[in-house]
Formats: C-alpha cells, structure tokens, sequence
C-alpha cells in the first residue's frame, strides 16, 4: 500500500509540475509579447523625439531672436515718429484745403475766359479755328 501511495503521489507531482511547466511556457509568451510591444513603444517614442525636438528647437530660437529684436528696438520712439508725420501731414494737407477755399474759381474762370477771347485771333492766323 505505501509503494500504491508513493506511486499515485509521484502521478500527482509529474502532473502537477506538468501543469506549471505548461503555465511558466505560457508567461514566457507573454513576457516575450509585452517585450516585444515595449521595445516598438520604446522605439516610437525615440523616432518621435528625434523628429520633433530639432524643429522644436529651431522655433523656439528663431522666437527668442524675435522678442531680442523687439527689446532692442525702440517702440516708444517708432510711435511718437508716426504720430510726429501723422500731425506734419494733416497739418500739411489743411493747408492745402485752406489754399483751395481761398482761390477764387469764379475769377479763374474769367481769366480763362479773357486768354482765350485773346488767343482766338492769333489761333485763326495759325490756321486754327
């Protein structure tokens, strides 16, 4: 009875270790599937990196000589010279306007009207009307 008992345990251990040999096979598996799809995260992720810092580098360079520019430049003085041209030219052109109302059309227009009843003459001596 004892070799009937050793004989059904030794079944039940080669059983048993086939069993966990069978299980440890199938985390194998998926210890080599999950590597697998790590190492391609692994590698997307490094392809990206590679493909979107350097022009990310070269925006944030090409802005930083941007806002220097601007520290340099003057703005306060840039505006005050177009405000300083934009008073010069509407002063400049209400000049003018006050020249135009001041012109006396109507005695333009007689001076016009005297050059040419002088003018016709000579016009019919040169073969004109």
């Amino acid at each position: 009875m004892s070799e009937e008992v050793n004989t059904g345990r030794t079944d039940n251990i080669e059983r048993l270790l086939e069993e966990q040999l069978a299980v440890m096979r199938r985390q194998l598996r998926v210890s080599r599937v999950l590597m697998a799809v790590a190492a391609l995260a692994a590698a997307a992720l490094l392809i990206a990196v590679v493909l979107i810092v350097p022009p990310a580098v070269q925006s944030l360079q090409s802005a930083d000589r941007l806002l220097k520019g601007l520290e340099d430049a003057d703005l306060t003085e840039m505006v005050e010279n177009i405000n300083g041209l934009t008073k010069d030219s509407q002063e400049e052109l209400s000049r003018t306007a006050d020249k135009l109302d001041k012109l006396d059309v109507d005695s333009l227009n007689k001076a016009i009207q005297n050059l040419e009843n002088a003018t016709r003459p000579l016009a019919g001596l040169f073969g004109g009307q």
